[in-house]
């Protein structure tokens, strides 16, 4: 048996051979282990990365394929949006028309047996992509002729909503109504011209 308390590192040549056996098997260790840490364990890290960032990519891969399989749902949408858009576009008055549509507003009142007390343009309000242009309306009449005064603006071929409506009796002792409301109609604002 071998005395380990007896062995000198400095005459490890002259060592029984298990005793150098042991020691070249407990060197190589250290050495893997060292080796290990120094090449391996960086290219592990490395490895552990580039499988998150694939992870990553497929998530992404995956989102990208439904993009794509549902792009020509998206135009479809996107083209009865369009439809839908010029349809509304083509029911707002040009400034030209604008008094076309006044002139229809009193029209619808007259047919329908209302007298005017006020019809103008009140004062136009501006928006980020458009213009609101609201008319005051003041009608006395009964309460059916007023009905079929409302229903006919709504069937105008021009965009008016009727709001801040008041209705009431003209005087205490009459039939007759009076109806206060605004009419109002939407007109884009002309983009600017690029380039001058």
């Amino acid at each position: 048996m071998i005395d380990w308390r007896e062995l000198e590192l400095d005459e490890m040549a002259d060592w029984p051979l298990a005793a150098q056996t042991v020691m070249a098997i407990v060197l190589a260790g250290l050495l893997a282990l060292a080796g290990s840490w120094y090449w391996v364990s960086p290219k592990l890290d490395a490895l552990d990365r580039l499988k998150l960032q694939e992870q990553e990519l497929r998530v992404l891969f995956s989102r990208r394929a439904n993009q794509v399989a549902a792009l020509p749902k998206v135009r479809e949408q996107v083209n009865i949006l369009q439809d839908r858009y010029e349809q509304v576009v083509e029911q707002l008055p040009e400034e030209e028309e604008l008094s076309r549509l006044l002139a229809s507003v009193n029209d619808s009142g007259v047919r329908n047996g209302l007298l005017f007390e006020r019809i103008e343009w009140a004062a136009r309000i501006e928006h980020p992509l458009y213009f609101e242009l609201p008319i005051h309306i003041n009608v006395v009449g009964e309460y059916e002729d007023i009905g079929r005064f409302a229903a006919d603006i709504a069937h105008l071929p021009r965009i008016v909503l009727l709001k801040d409506i008041d209705l009431r009796r003209s005087e205490p002792d009459q039939e007759a109504l009076q109806l206060k409301v605004s009419a109002t109609t939407f007109r884009f604002k002309t983009p600017p011209m690029e380039g001058g």
